[in-house]
């Protein structure tokens, strides 16, 4: 048995319309307060295989999740190349459980977007760039990349069809990522961002990391 598509198409409707409302607001008020402001880089730009498998991995998601909001709308969610979709016992409770998946990934980014306020890491950063370890950042060092992770994944077991694998390419893609990120921050803050880097993981919580700060 698995789970109406009109059920589906609503709560990613909810999930994609929160991510886009904050990211959209974010930008917006980011570029008044960053214009006139001065940026550089320091250090080489990450491989463009990584960056390219990130956005791949990106753009399906939001490509299949608009797919999936549409088909399950019409009561077709199931029916889009039925050769490739899955019909496992318990269906229904993993489309459950990815969409618990998803919308803990919309979730994370988004506090992740608003925990670093306009102190965005980018390959070129402003002087007065702030390190931010509040927020998810006090778990996770890349709290954005786990979100998209997360999203990724449960989209999977949402539609259970294996068009929905297309997007998880984009995992190996962010975990490269992260590397060429933290070094970034490591020539920006140096040992501050070396003692973050030892009591706070990549993409899984250290146990006891939320009682020391």
């Amino acid at each position: 048995m698995m789970l109406p598509g009109s059920i589906i198409a609503g709560i990613l409707l909810l999930s994609l319309a929160l991510f886009f409302a904050v990211n959209l607001e974010n930008v917006v008020k980011g570029s008044k307060e960053r214009s006139g402001e001065e940026a550089y880089a320091e250090v080489e730009r990450p491989s463009g295989v990584f960056i390219s498998l990130a956005a791949l991995g990106t753009f399906a998601f939001f490509a299949e999740a608009l797919l999936i909001i549409y088909l399950g709308s019409v009561g077709q969610i199931y029916l889009f190349m039925p050769v490739l979709q899955l019909e496992p016992p318990f269906g229904s409770t993993l489309q459950a459980l990815g969409l618990a998946v998803v919308s803990s990934g919309v979730i994370v980014f988004v506090w992740s977007v608003v925990a670093r306020g306009r102190y965005s890491v980018a390959w070129e950063m402003p002087e007065d760039q702030q390190l931010v370890t509040g927020g998810p950042y006090r778990y996770v060092r890349h709290p954005s990349y786990l979100g998209y992770m997360l999203m990724f994944s449960g989209l999977f077991l949402v539609w259970l069809n294996l068009v929905a694998l297309v997007p998880m390419v984009g995992i190996p893609g962010y975990m490269a990522l992260a590397k060429p990120e933290e070094e970034l921050l490591m020539s920006r803050f140096g040992q501050r961002y070396r003692e973050y880097m030892r009591s706070t993981g990549r993409f899984i919580p250290r146990i006891g990391r939320g009682k020391n700060r």
